[in-house]
């Protein structure tokens, strides 16, 4: 179950989690870092990291995925929080995304319940 997500509500959003995991794919394949974004007023997440590996498959793809674990409490509890961002190494040498989609995720229940 998916419940679409507007871009300009992702900073307020993720507020009460300060950390999301931040999956790539490239040549050498796909990495996850745990990491913690600092938001621009344009509603980009930036994430100072020294990985090379993911700096390479940023590089290599233009892409990231960011992936905020299950909410435990309130209406969303147990839906974790999905972002495909375009992606970019900045000039500062920092992560840089732009948010492109932001759905709610949740497993479906066990088939027969």
């Amino acid at each position: 179950m998916s419940i679409e997500v507007p871009l300009s509500d992702l900073p307020q959003t993720v507020e009460p989690c300060s950390w999301c995991f931040v999956v790539t794919s490239g040549p050498s394949g796909a990495h996850v870092l745990s990491l913690s974004p600092t938001w621009s007023t344009a509603g980009e997440a930036v994430f100072a990291t020294g990985s090379g590996r993911l700096k390479a498959n940023v590089v290599s793809s233009e892409v990231a995925t960011m992936v905020y674990p299950p909410f435990v409490d309130g209406e969303l509890e147990g839906h974790s929080l999905i972002v495909d961002t375009a992606a970019v190494i900045g000039y500062d040498g920092h992560l840089h995304c732009t948010p492109l989609r932001a759905v709610w995720h949740r497993p479906a229940p066990p088939a027969g319940k």
